[in-house]
């Protein structure tokens, strides 16, 4: 003997076979009404949707091995930050970042990583990365 695959109770007969969220389970009459018959479903293919196209980023910031982060850059930033007479967390308001992050790259503890980078540079107009002499 079967039992039913929702309430666990014993089917006599055979019990209904029914679709329950996308799945095809065997249930006592009880719960059959809980779901889809399946011999509605049989002919029917179940229609997923459409997987989305790969969408490629295009505003994506990408470097080249010739630019590096300058070595002062949390100076840089601090006196930026200090000129414009502002708080970490005005700061961070303003470009959408949070202010303990904004701490930790004046301290010099954390290196910006390149979208936070052209944050700032955009917003003080100041320039964070510079060019690699390629004859060393």
């Amino acid at each position: 003997m079967a039992s039913c695959e929702i309430c666990g109770i014993q089917i006599i007969d055979n019990g209904e076979r029914v679709y329950v969220e996308g799945n095809l389970l065997t249930v006592c009459k009880a719960c059959s009404k809980r779901g889809k018959p399946s011999n509605n479903q049989q002919n029917i293919q179940r229609k997923l949707p459409a997987r989305p196209k790969k969408i490629e980023r295009l505003d994506k910031i990408t470097f080249e091995d010739s630019s590096i982060l300058v070595k002062n850059f949390s100076e840089v930033i601090r006196n930026s930050r200090m000129s414009k007479g502002l708080t970490h967390e005005q700061l961070g308001l303003l470009i959408k970042e949070r202010a303990s992050l904004l701490r930790k790259i004046e301290s010099g503890s954390l290196k910006p990583d390149e979208e936070l980078t052209k944050k700032l540079e955009r917003f003080f107009r100041i320039n964070l990365y510079t060019e690699v002499d390629s004859s060393e």
